[in-house]
């Protein structure tokens, strides 16, 4: 390979890994993000699994940005334990309960601006979708969103998604507030580490259980392999210096996400 052609490379592979750190970015892309989940209920492991597919739909005629996006949740929850998402805690005895929680479906509509800083509202709605009811989360439910996201150098990048959840019927009323600030490396290009984690609350909960509170990083590199294809890997791991009772102590994240042309 030539030295322009790397340079292209890296080049490319640094431009990715900025764009799937922008919630508002205009790309497809299919992003994975997985936890472990240890020391839940009984002191047992759960596991929860997301596919989150984005399709941007731009309208630069008309200054602005769709940006759809779909949260595929598969849950694996032991017994008593209290997993962010879901309406209830487990109840005692069996085992593992494995399968899909309720599908979440965003919409963010996001204005054309010049400044660094860019911001996106919009609904998202919750579809009642669990395979088992102590998978259930919001069943059929609604709620809004936003999104603020902007460099604060060229190589360190801060987003913020926010939103709450209400279900149409049941016990179900939860905030989520995701920040996401992540340093880019220029040494090597599209590498990175940073924060990544979801913040809950749930209104529903006593007072000592409503919020869920991860603190730790993540490292993770994006790889231009070619026509406008990407792949990026990330692992990290997380503490919850808040949590409800039977939540995870501690978490292992780890991602793969597929950059579309």
């Amino acid at each position: 390979m030539s030295t322009a052609r790397a340079g292209q490379n890296t080049n490319a592979a640094a431009e990715m890994a900025r764009k799937l750190q922008d919630p508002l970015a205009n790309i497809s892309v299919i992003m994975t993000d997985n936890d472990i989940l240890f020391r839940t209920g009984d002191g047992e492991t759960s596991y929860q699994f997301q596919i989150q597919p984005v399709h941007a739909i731009d309208f630069p005629e008309y200054g602005f940005t769709l940006i759809p996006r779909a949260v595929i949740p598969i849950v694996g929850a032991a017994p008593l334990a209290d997993i962010p998402g879901l309406e209830n805690p487990q109840p005692a005895g069996g085992g593992t309960t494995w399968g899909l929680s309720d599908i979440i479906t965003q919409v963010f509509f996001a204005p054309k601006t010049e400044s660094n800083w860019k911001w996106g509202a919009g609904p998202q709605i919750s579809w009642d979708t669990h395979t088992d009811s102590m998978l259930k989360g919001p069943g059929w439910g609604a709620g809004v969103a936003g999104v603020l996201t902007g460099s604060l150098t060229p190589a360190v990048s801060l987003s913020f998604i926010v939103g709450n959840l209400w279900a149409f019927q049941g016990d179900f009323n939860t905030l989520l507030l995701q920040p996401m600030l992540f340093y880019n490396f220029d040494s090597v290009p599209g590498a990175y580490i940073g924060y990544n984690a979801v913040i809950t609350a749930d209104w529903k909960a006593d007072s000592g259980n409503i919020w869920t509170v991860p603190l730790g990083s993540v490292v993770g590199r994006t790889f231009d392999m070619g026509g406008g294809y990407g792949l990026d890997l990330m692992v990290g791991a997380y503490a919850n210096v808040a949590k409800p009772e039977g939540g995870p102590d501690w978490s292992l994240k780890f991602g793969v996400n597929f950059l579309l042309p």
